[in-house]
């Protein structure tokens, strides 16, 4: 007899279906990003209710179906209950929650952005990274787990590893002054557009110390990677280059980004 796999991850959403079921969204380590329903779990009672919650993490057995899953048990690792007291902390659980969803998929090896959502969870938690500064790392990092991350160490072109650079959208990450040419500093840029008429935009001069923090993000396992600062200059420059490159490469338009947008302008 074929024993039900367990299998080890987050509860990234969870919706009601019908009276008492709920449908959960899970990042897995063994099956990736997988769709389960927890029967009854809107009971009062059921032995599911507390684990068919967002941010819970654990052990999760499974009946396979054809399109989705059964959870007819759970072994509840954390709950992250610090989260939901804390009405921006949730918010920001929530928007990294709906990002580790969109970007990954059942079936393919997903436990690098598992480690990386789980520690971003963590961040939350200890609050000794300032919030806004957690969110642009996850949101960087997660950009090379799908293998999507910006060229940070060499020019996009000539793979020129030595500087100045400037950093453009469009091109996939730096470019040096060569490759660059008038349009390397913002005077040239000017230039460029008062001569043709057309918006040079995406560059971006970037302090040395955001030059550092990208790198940084680029080459650290997410377990290490939340455990630095930075100055407001360089928090305000690297969440300029992930939200132009967010909508550069991307189509979709995240929900809880804009109740997070509201939390971060109060």
């Amino acid at each position: 007899m074929t024993e039900n796999p367990i299998l080890h991850g987050i509860v990234l959403s969870s919706m009601p279906v019908g009276e008492y079921d709920r449908r959960l969204s899970i990042l897995t380590k063994e099956r990736g990003r997988i769709s389960a329903f927890a029967r009854g779990a809107q009971r009062p009672k059921s032995a599911l209710v507390a684990a068919a919650q967002p941010f819970v993490t654990g052990a999760f057995t499974v009946v396979e179906g054809r399109a989705s899953y059964t959870m007819i048990r759970a072994e509840v690792n954390e709950y992250f209950t610090e989260l939901r007291g804390d009405l921006a902390k949730t918010c920001y659980a929530c928007y990294f929650c709906e990002l580790a969803e969109y970007s990954t998929e059942e079936n393919l090896d997903e436990s690098e952005a598992l480690s990386l959502l789980y520690a971003a969870l963590r961040a939350l938690v200890r609050g000794d990274m300032a919030l806004p500064l957690v969110r642009v790392v996850f949101e960087m990092k997660m950009t090379y787990v799908r293998g999507e991350g910006a060229r940070v160490s060499e020019c996009v072109r000539c793979r020129a590893k030595e500087g100045p650079f400037v950093f453009h959208v469009r091109s996939g990450g730096c470019l040096c002054k060569t490759c660059a040419g008038e349009l390397f500093d913002e005077e040239g840029r000017k230039s460029y557009e008062l001569r043709t008429q057309m918006v040079a935009r995406g560059f971006y001069n970037l302090d040395a110390s955001t030059w550092y923090a990208l790198r940084f993000i680029a080459a650290t396992p997410p377990g290490k990677l939340f455990a630095f600062t930075v100055s407001d200059t360089v928090l305000s420059e690297l969440r300029e280059v992930a939200a132009a490159w967010y909508e550069e490469y991307n189509d979709h338009r995240f929900r809880s980004a804009e109740m997070l947008a509201e939390v971060e302008t109060e």
